[in-house]
């Protein structure tokens, strides 16, 4: 199981066939929902965004293994498209695999507000994560609406690539500022689906 994924146990495997009434509340309470938002601003286009869009699509895989409702957002100053989270990901899948090229700026404020509206729909664990190769936007903006997010116990996860990217958006992660850079492109894909993994794991049962 994944590292990010917040509840790691072990069981006896279910065996009353056909499942009964109450299994998806109890996937829903060992696992949770995930927003994966990728930026397609114009310094994304060509061979970086093909290689963000394989690692995201590895990243949804793992996320759905795990009973994790998984959506995507992909984001350049604004949210240039969205698909919601659903617990088997197709919807973030074909997203994912219409991708086709990059462009405008970067600004994260916009996709922040309603990766957060989206969120509030959800209980149990929460999580956002977020990849860049720039800046944050208006950075103050920016880190008041992850200091509030985080205070509502929604958890950040992010990737930038190079080190000034890097630099960014470790100041929004939740987790260790030194896993956040992807030194170069060719490492872009595995990158983003390491955000699958580079969460420590949490064991408690919130």
């Amino acid at each position: 199981m994944p590292d990010w994924i917040r509840r790691s146990f072990t069981a006896a495997g279910l065996t009353q066939i056909p499942p009964g009434p109450h299994l998806s509340a109890l996937q829903a309470r060992f696992g949770g929902t995930v927003m994966l938002c990728i930026d397609v601003s114009g310094s994304m286009d060509g061979t970086p965004v093909f290689q963000a869009v394989r690692g995201a699509q590895e990243f949804v895989a793992e996320a759905v293994a795990a009973h994790y409702k998984v959506g995507v957002m992909l984001w350049n100053t604004d949210v240039v498209a969205l698909a919601e989270p659903t617990a088997d990901g197709s919807g973030a899948s074909q997203l994912l695999a219409s991708v086709t090229g990059a462009y405008g700026g970067t600004s994260l404020l916009a996709p922040l507000y309603r990766c957060h509206q989206i969120l509030d729909e959800y209980s149990g664990d929460r999580v956002v994560a977020i990849f860049g190769d720039g800046d944050l936007g208006p950075r103050d903006q920016v880190l008041a609406k992850v200091a509030q997010m985080k205070a509502e116990d929604i958890r950040f996860v992010t990737r930038g690539l190079g080190p000034l990217a890097a630099q960014e958006f470790a100041t929004v992660s939740s987790e260790d500022p030194a896993d956040v850079e992807v030194s170069k492109v060719e490492d872009l894909a595995a990158g983003i689906a390491g955000m699958a993994a580079s969460l420590k794991q949490h064991t408690g049962l919130a």
